[in-house]
């Protein structure tokens, strides 16, 4: 648009008056963009104090965020402080109870967190008499005490399971998980106290009656006490957990009435925190054992001397 009435008259182009209108209201929209953008980054600072809040929203954390937005690891539970050593004797029967099937000695080594285990061969005499006929006298209280004097250390419980009672309780506490080593297939035992085996090489779920009859075999037919040491060792620290302690109340009352034991109700209730501690820390225990040899039908010196350091308190 031209204008040339007078001297000092203005040009004023056509196409640069478009352009500015069009910058103006690209300033609008620039103007209302930034104020949008700040209300929105001020409600969502009130929501999400920091970034990793905003990105985790929706997700299960472990952490928290504090007032001035450092995050922090949620506390773990405490534990009780546990001290001291306790000897347990553990062993199974036939259902006749007249016939061993296994029998182990475990200690639960409060101070360090660990099980030491040693498996007894079940022909193995003292003074001359097998451990059979000394429990077929005196039961398992006479027998603890024949092998607390054997091996010159305190053995301060014992239980005793006959078979479908320890099925029926270990069915209680669940299954777990046993790298085999070996393919085991064995169909055995007497008229009366038959069992069968069948155990894939490699990562086997085991269950109750897996677990008796895999320590029953290595114990009787094979006698290798060092896989029957490593299968009641992982059988401690699998089923001995968080989720079973919750339930341990209703579990020693099953563990009462299917064994002949002197564990009392007072022993059970002093020795809670311990169990608390092994279970909910039972991939932190330490596992030890004890592979007994035998000279004839006799512990050798070696091996009693080896027992007697890992049992010792």
């Amino acid at each position: 648009m031209k204008i040339f009435k007078n001297r000092g008259d203005f040009y004023i182009s056509k196409s640069s008056f478009s352009a500015s209108k069009q910058a103006k209201i690209l300033y609008a929209l620039l103007v209302l963009i930034v104020a949008f953008t700040i209300v929105l980054v001020i409600m969502l600072h009130a929501k999400y104090p920091s970034a990793a809040l905003f990105f985790s929203d929706g997700e299960v954390s472990t952490t928290e965020v504090t007032e001035e937005g450092e995050e922090e690891e949620e506390p773990q539970e405490a534990l009780p402080e546990i001290s001291g050593k306790t000897n347990f004797l553990i062993y199974e029967t036939d259902d006749d109870n007249t016939s061993f099937h296994w029998l182990c000695l475990i200690q639960a080594d409060k101070d360090n967190l660990s099980y030491k285990v040693v498996s007894l061969p079940l022909d193995m005499k003292i003074d001359k008499e097998s451990i059979s006929d000394i429990y077929s006298i005196s039961g398992g209280a006479g027998l603890q005490k024949k092998l607390t004097e054997y091996f010159g250390f305190e053995i301060d419980y014992y239980a005793g399971f006959e078979y479908n009672d320890f099925v029926e309780f270990a069915n209680k506490l669940g299954t777990f998980v046993y790298p085999s080593i070996e393919e085991v297939v064995y169909s055995g035992g007497k008229k009366d106290d038959k069992y069968s085996l069948h155990i894939n090489e490699g990562e086997q779920t085991i269950n109750a009656k897996e677990l008796t009859n895999l320590l029953r075999y290595y114990s009787q037919k094979e006698k290798n006490y060092a896989l029957e040491n490593e299968i009641a060792l992982r059988a401690l620290t699998s089923l001995l957990n968080g989720d079973n302690f919750e339930d341990c109340d209703s579990l020693f009352k099953l563990f009462v009435k299917n064994t002949s034991t002197d564990i009392s109700v007072r022993d059970f209730e002093n020795s809670r925190d311990a169990l608390m501690v092994f279970c909910k820390r039972n991939g932190d225990v330490t596992l030890y054992s004890s592979n007994p040899e035998l000279e004839g039908e006799i512990l050798t010196q070696k091996s009693v001397k080896d027992i007697k350091g890992y049992f010792s308190k």
